[in-house]
């Protein structure tokens, strides 16, 4: 199976490339990288580490017949299996939430740079933040949660409730993103001498590419929501296009949740020496 085959390669390299950065940026937190970026980015690479981790087995192994004769043993609900399903879209909202979070950051540092420690209490943002993400999702972990087999290749069930919900939050964490990153972007054009010019850049280039790589997955809840409100309205959906785009969210989950990882190494010098001391 060449799908599972490119998972195995890909997806692995990129967690144990987080893994090692998360290690550099620890061992030198007091020095290099002492920064409340740096703090973020390691908080959001755990979540999204976690994320990838529990999306997998309630996702993306089904899907493979190589080894979805598994989970004919979990065809009955148990705490387990709620407990994965809903931490997988939990962990979703948390990484949406704390993506904005990182750009708030940029663009304290950048229009606040005087007062930029007053205004950030991280930790008390993190706390609120681990709270709000629940609220999309919270009345999962009260229901039943099971695997069944689908016969039909164009069986698509919509959970409407849910999508709405990753739609909702996917979108408002991503508008509000744009807003803070278009706004450094100005910031950094109009006044390219800054000394802090280059290393902010580049932490700026890290959290806009993470946000754009979000975007796909986006795209997707926003297809998802059309065919589900289509659909809801007894008008005819293509279902061959909804179980593609269903069927691509692994893929899209992975691309949001590892990309960060990869974009560090290659904007931040020092992390690559370090790396390269190891």
């Amino acid at each position: 199976d060449s799908p599972l085959l490119a998972y195995a390669l890909i997806v692995p390299f990129l967690i144990i490339l987080y893994l090692l950065e998360l290690f550099v940026i620890f061992r030198h937190r007091k020095t290099q990288f002492k920064s409340s970026f740096f703090r973020i980015f390691s908080i959001l690479a755990i979540v999204n580490i976690s994320a990838c981790s529990v999306g997998t087995f309630v996702f993306r192994l089904p899907l493979y017949p190589i080894v979805n004769g598994m989970f004919n043993e979990m065809s009955e609900s148990n705490g387990w299996l709620v407990a994965a399903y809903s931490g997988a879209y939990y962990f979703n909202c948390l990484s949406e939430f704390m993506g904005v979070l990182q750009a708030y950051n940029r663009f304290t540092t950048m229009f606040f740079p005087l007062v930029h420690i007053q205004l950030w209490r991280w930790a008390v943002f993190l706390v609120i933040l681990f709270c709000i993400a629940l609220a999309p999702v919270w009345y999962l972990f009260d229901d039943d949660v099971m695997f069944v087999k689908v016969v039909n290749e164009n069986c698509f069930t919509f959970q409407a409730s849910i999508f709405l919900n990753m739609f909702m939050v996917s979108g408002v964490c991503n508008a509000l993103s744009t807003l803070f990153y278009g706004s450094c972007l100005v910031r950094m054009w109009l006044f390219t001498a800054n000394r802090n010019h280059a290393a902010e850049r580049n932490l700026f280039v890290v959290g806009f590419l993470t946000m754009i790589f979000s975007l796909p997955f986006m795209a997707a809840m926003v297809r998802i929501e059309i065919t589900s409100c289509v659909k809801t309205r007894g008008a005819e959906v293509d279902m061959d296009v909804a179980t593609f785009v269903a069927f691509q969210l692994p893929w899209l989950t992975d691309l949001k949740y590892l990309a960060p990882a990869p974009m560090l190494l290659f904007t931040n010098a020092a992390l690559r020496k370090s790396i390269r001391k190891i």
